[in-house]
């Protein structure tokens, strides 16, 4: 039987999935990239054959067995939890035997956590994700992980594209109404998504499931040119958001200061909203600083793998 001393760590997404083969020490032997492995997007058995194939590629790439892999961390977005990921797991290993390949030892874990992992290269401290959705993930310096937010647009993913788009929406049903004013957020919704009219979008919303976080870039837009309604709406998204990196700061004892790494698309460069989220942060945790990830998390997903193999 083929020593297990080999790791593999994988960043999944919609549409494409990164993985890092390792030895032991996290020497990386081979990179790789796949198609997404998100379940939600393109179902359980795609996500599972383009996993299956790219821990294949990788170990061939390597000039390794595959047997040798002893711990593989897959970091996936809209992985689920608990039965779910099993499930994927569960078809992912038919797929390797299917191959003619072993079964290995996997496990599954959010894309925040092997962010947070990834950013501070296994080290304390705090993500904030604001792309579709949001959520907040911290470690302390002795080990202790917690997640705040990231409950769904149905009762969370405050700050979030949805959350913003959503906020603009409501702001040009308003000025439709007669009720208040939109600035350019009506003209620029109306020209860039054709929703003109009450009847319009009604039906975009309420029938043809139309991607509301996909109007946040123009949110920000709108404010980066000075509208003040889009403002008022960055403002009002970073004061619903903020109160979860401050609780992740206290409950981790952080208070003295730690170290915060944005990721997602509305905040993981130097966007308006990432200076107005950031601005309100430090308006209660004014310690704290924000800096670039140290890594990406498929770096993350491997520093996991090898904690798994040493059995930590």
């Amino acid at each position: 039987m083929a020593q297990q001393t080999l790791v593999l760590g994988a960043d999944g997404g919609g549409s494409k999935t990164l993985g890092l083969l390792a030895d032991s020490r996290g020497t990386v032997l081979a990179r790789g990239r796949g198609d997404g492995s998100n379940q939600n997007v393109i179902g359980i058995d795609n996500a599972a054959r383009n996993l299956a194939e790219l821990i294949a590629t990788l170990a061939r790439t390597a000039h390794r067995p595959v047997a040798e892999i002893g711990s593989v961390v897959l970091g996936l977005a809209g992985a689920g939890a608990g039965r779910d990921r099993q499930v994927l797991i569960d078809a992912i290993q038919a797929r390797l035997r299917a191959m003619g390949l072993p079964s290995l030892p996997i496990s599954i874990k959010s894309d925040g956590r092997i962010a947070l992992e990834g950013a501070f290269d296994g080290g304390a401290g705090i993500v904030v994700v604001a792309g579709t959705g949001s959520v907040v993930m911290g470690k302390s310096p002795d080990g202790e992980t917690l997640s705040i937010g990231g409950w769904g647009r149905v009762i969370g993913d405050e700050g979030s594209g949805y959350f913003i788009g959503l906020e603009a929406l409501k702001a040009v049903s308003r000025e439709i109404d007669g009720m208040g004013e939109a600035g350019r957020l009506r003209v620029s919704i109306s020209s860039r998504f054709g929703l003109e009219t009450r009847e319009r979008i009604i039906a975009a919303i309420y029938r043809e499931k139309f991607d509301i976080p996909s109007i946040a870039p123009a949110v920000l837009d709108a404010a980066e040119a000075g509208d003040q309604v889009a403002l008022g709406i960055l403002t009002h998204a970073a004061r619903e958001f903020s109160p979860q990196v401050v609780t992740a700061v206290n409950r981790l004892g952080l208070e003295g200061g730690t170290g915060i790494v944005m990721i997602g698309g509305l905040i993981d460069h130097d966007t308006i909203y990432a200076r107005t989220l950031a601005a309100e942060i430090r308006k209660s945790s004014p310690a704290v600083d924000f800096r670039a990830p140290l890594n990406g998390p498929a770096h993350g997903a491997l520093l996991l793998a090898m904690a798994s193999l040493k059995g930590d």
